[in-house]
């Protein structure tokens, strides 16, 4: 009930109006509806006003994280979805939503706690389901702020992969258009038709035949040059193994020199030579063709490894991703120490900005609020004790009355039954009375009887 001041026409502020103490008048400000945020009972608070700057912090900080998680998930949607960015903002603030709204039960769930051995057991599980919360703001926002420094690490990396690859095609793929397929070279191969194979063949076929040849004439030739050499000398006169020793054209000097033309035509010497001239003609315009086409496969081979890596620099081009970024991350906080700190301080503060609303209420102290919300709930639960007991009694009163005079009639009932009982006993017994006395009345009249008949007899016996 409220209390109300009234003038008192003997103290000194005789003639100022009424003024309402407690409860105060309800607060219509903007503190109000940040109050909202974290759950707070305006009826309750307005007994204790002085508490209301308390919880309107509260709520400060409960917007606060909510905005935080917006502006997370904004980021990291833009990041992850190819979307236009106005399309994402309905999604980030559904999450701020989301986030808001945990932590208001968060701190509404520990109004009117103030007794200190329960304090862990009540905070501990929302402490653990914030920091959780906060995990998967703080990263994005990490991110976020290490942006430009990672943007340049992402896209040194990407020049240098862009590099490594080129030179891995270049190593893989020769100019003669033939890949390597050497394991290395499994994942840089690229489809380049060999416009220089059929002339590398046909070179390698006319220079395989001429070594072939060449050997055939050079075999003839030395078999020719020592039949020629045995004809000179015996021409000559010299002596020696099958040798006349006699100058002069006789007959073993035609017939040496026979046997040199005749070895010559049987030895096709001279065909072999003519295809040997031209295979030498044949490989002298084959190795020009050869040169031309080893010249086109290079071009061919070069076109086609830089149009790979326009195609894997054209994949590099687009929006760095979120993976990117947090590789980008580890590599800046391994190269840096100083990088490696900052990422860990920023980190852990974003975490305790996100775990602000509970640990807020965990570090405060136990208001007026909390203990007459303790005393209200405590009051609200006796009251539906009673209440409930009340609908109880009032819901089984009828059954009760019914109950009681079904008692009453089984009394009665009861009562009717044992007396018919006494009554029947009764007259049990005096029937059993009754046929004892006429039992006995009988053996009493045949006692006489046999009296009579025996003092008849006797009295006609003594006449």
């Amino acid at each position: 009930m409220a209390i109300e001041v009234y003038d008192d026409p003997t103290a000194p502020s005789a003639g100022l109006p009424a003024i309402r103490y407690r409860p105060a008048e309800p607060d219509t400000g903007i503190g109000r509806r940040l109050r909202v945020l974290c759950g707070v009972r305006e009826d309750i608070l307005d007994w204790a006003p002085e508490e209301r700057p308390h919880y309107t912090g509260f709520g400060v900080i409960v917007l606060n994280t909510g905005c935080l998680a917006t502006l997370a998930m904004f980021t990291a949607l833009s990041k992850i979805v190819a979307a236009p960015l106005p399309a994402l903002i309905p999604v980030a603030l559904l999450w701020g939503w989301i986030i808001l709204s945990i932590d208001r039960w968060l701190i509404a769930s520990t109004h009117g706690v103030h007794v200190g051995g329960r304090l862990l057991l009540i905070f501990l599980p929302r402490l653990v389901l914030a920091i959780l919360l906060a995990l998967s703001i703080a990263e994005p926002l990490t991110l976020r702020i290490f942006q430009p420094a990672l943007d340049r690490e992402v896209r040194g990396s990407q020049a240098a992969e862009l590099v490594n690859y080129e030179s891995k095609l270049k190593s893989c793929n020769p100019a003669t258009g033939v890949p390597d397929s050497s394991p290395r070279c499994k994942d840089y191969g690229l489809p380049i038709a060999d416009p220089s194979g059929g002339a590398e063949n046909e070179l390698t076929g006319a220079q395989a035949q001429q070594a072939k040849i060449q050997g055939e004439v050079n075999a003839i030739e030395g078999q020719a040059s020592a039949l020629r050499t045995k004809a000179q000398n015996e021409c000559a006169g010299r002596g020696g193994t099958g040798l006349s020793g006699q100058a002069g054209v006789g007959w073993r000097c035609k017939k040496d020199w026979a046997a040199v033309t005749a070895y010559q035509n049987a030895s096709g010497l001279a065909d072999k030579q003519h295809l040997l001239r031209s295979l030498n003609q044949t490989i002298s315009t084959l190795i020009v063709k050869a040169g031309s086409a080893q010249q086109k496969s290079a071009s061919e081979v070069n076109n086609a490894i830089k149009a790979a890596v326009a195609a894997k620099k054209q994949t590099q081009s687009g929006e760095i991703g979120l993976i990117d970024e947090w590789e980008a991350l580890e590599k800046l906080s391994a190269q840096s120490s100083f990088v490696n700190f900052a990422h860990w301080l920023l980190w852990l503060l974003l975490i305790a900005l996100d775990c602000l609303p509970i640990t807020a209420k965990m570090m405060s102290r136990s208001t007026s609020y909390d203990r007459m919300l303790t005393l209200q709930l405590e009051s609200s639960e006796r009251m539906h004790d009673i209440d409930l007991q009340l609908r109880e009694q009032q819901a089984t009163v009828d059954k009760e009355v019914e109950i009681q005079l079904s008692e009453i009639d089984k009394q009665d009932r009861l009562r009717r039954l044992d007396h018919d009982e006494r009554v029947g006993r009764a007259q049990r017994e005096a029937d059993v009375i009754t046929s004892a006395e006429e039992l006995a009345k009988r053996w009493i009249r045949e006692a006489e009887q046999r009296d009579a008949r025996r003092d008849s007899d006797d009295a006609g016996g003594s006449d």
